[in-house]
């Protein structure tokens, strides 16, 4: 029976690409695509046929909870595996975090646990670090502090403006997300401690 992912975000879906190469040779398919942005145009994103893509604007609905209720419902119907936030700009409630939590991963633009919530690629250059990069975790109760699932890094090179960091951290987030989306639907991720290990055969390797 092949597994069915869906796919959040808020801005111009540009990791939804990286969600399907992640699906690459797997009995799995991207089978919802949800997004709060009235602005989006679903003709220009990577959506398959069959694969249903629907706008759910928050500001629409009068409480948090009446917005999470309805997407909820979708990923109750569609029968989601694996929930895949790319730059979703929206809190779940500690009730969804506890319903979904546990197929719930998202993507956040430096090495956590550095430089949370917002803003993270500006914050790195005022900062003066010299690299920084993307996360892949879990979702928890807490604003990007769920367990980790995989990091990769970026040069923050002299002259970058915080647009030129955020591409460039674009391009390793794909790989990071294609990385994780492969290993949850292989079965591969276990959690202890908080702490995401790999399964490898019958023993379980720290993924770094």
């Amino acid at each position: 029976m092949k597994k069915r992912v869906a796919f959040l975000f808020s801005g111009r879906g540009s990791l939804l690409g990286a969600v399907q190469d992640g699906l690459k040779k797997l009995s799995s398919e991207l089978t919802l695509v949800i997004t709060n942005n009235p602005k989006v145009d679903s003709s220009q994103l990577p959506i398959s046929e069959g694969c249903y893509f629907t706008c759910i604007d928050h500001q629409n609905y009068k409480s948090r909870r009446d917005h999470e209720n309805e997407i909820s419902s979708l990923i109750d119907r569609y029968q989601i595996d694996l929930i895949v936030l790319g730059g979703y700009r929206r809190i779940f409630s500690t009730e969804f975090v506890e319903r979904y939590g546990h197929k719930t991963i998202n993507t956040h633009p430096s090495l956590l646990p550095a430089f949370v919530g917002d803003k993270a690629q500006l914050k790195a250059i005022q900062k003066g670090v010299r690299i920084t990069g993307a996360t892949v975790h879990f979702i928890n109760n807490e604003v990007d502090q769920g367990p980790i699932i995989t990091q990769a890094a970026v040069e923050v090179k002299p002259h970058y403006t915080e647009s030129d960091l955020r591409e460039a951290i674009i391009d390793v987030e794909k790989l990071a997300l294609a990385r994780a989306v492969h290993l949850f639907l292989e079965d591969k991720l276990e959690i202890k401690d908080d702490v995401v290990y790999v399964k490898s055969g019958h023993e379980s390797e720290l993924f770094v």
